[in-house]
């Protein structure tokens, strides 16, 4: 508890499931228990960490959480056995890609100012004037870890709908057809706003518009040309005249909005 620094991220483990995560608020300190229980004995004096705490829309069991990132480590500091199952503790260390895929699924980024430092703080020399962590306040995907149950469950691999390449559902994402941020709050309650894409390359090229899905379902190039490197230009043809697994005539109309928005900011911002 004593490692934990302002800004750090928990995630809240009850009764078989992630129900919330919390930013901590300040370092923790001595105290007493910040509340009483008469069916419980507790000493006196503790340490306490003070957190600003949110629910989670839907749980995230223990099940859903794949077995491989929870038996990546073997170590006393880890918050799972050998066999996947959670260690009766206070408070564990979690990072490396089981960080990664909590933190998407309750729809937060990764911050690589919360990874393990190299090299270390004494060691290293300053190439940049740092004059430390701005706190900043955002809004978190309500919806997110539920879009994400409905298109994974349980399960530990899944399709990327573009690429069609079989992967770890760590290395996908649920990525919007229609730019979220052009949603409804109705839209964002709907399923079929979301497709599987892969963290490999095609989220990418499906978000900043190098690729688009055509009515009909077959993925084309999309109407950005620029910054193109060879290697960039490999990885677009690599998917161009493939099927969209998503594409069906329910979903086309996100898909054209997606067209539609990408052929306006090339030619807005002179990417074709």
């Amino acid at each position: 508890m004593l490692e934990a620094s302002t800004g750090d991220i928990v995630f809240h483990y009850s009764r078989g499931a992630v129900r919330a995560w919390s930013n901590v608020l300040a370092p923790a300190f001595d105290g007493p228990p910040p509340f009483e229980d008469p069916t419980t004995r507790w000493s006196a004096v503790g340490r306490v960490i003070r957190v600003e705490m949110q629910e989670l829309d839907g749980p995230i069991e223990l099940d859903s959480i794949p077995l491989e990132l929870r038996t990546e480590r073997d170590n006393t500091g880890w918050p799972f056995s050998r066999r996947g199952a959670v260690k009766q503790v206070y408070l564990s260390e979690v990072a490396g890609p089981l960080a990664d895929w909590l933190l998407t699924e309750v729809g937060l980024r990764v911050d690589v100012a919360q990874l393990s430092s190299w090299p270390d703080d004494q060691m290293a020399d300053a190439q940049i004037e740092y004059r430390g962590d701005r706190r900043v306040v955002v809004n978190a995907r309500g919806e997110q870890s539920l879009l994400r149950k409905h298109l994974f469950g349980d399960e530990l691999l899944a399709t990327c709908a573009l690429c069609g390449r079989d992967l770890p559902v760590a290395m996908l994402v649920t990525a919007h057809i229609k730019r979220r941020a052009d949603t409804s709050r109705a839209e964002r309650g709907r399923t079929d706003t979301v497709m599987p894409a892969c963290l490999i390359g095609c989220d990418s090229l499906f978000e900043l518009g190098y690729v688009i899905v055509a009515r009909g379902g077959t993925v084309e190039r999309g109407p950005r040309r620029t910054p193109m490197t060879d290697d960039l230009s490999r990885a677009v043809e690599a998917v161009i005249g493939r099927t969209c697994s998503a594409w069906d005539e329910a979903t086309e109309h996100y898909f054209a909005h997606h067209r539609r928005f990408q052929k306006a900011r090339a030619r807005s911002y002179r990417l074709d």
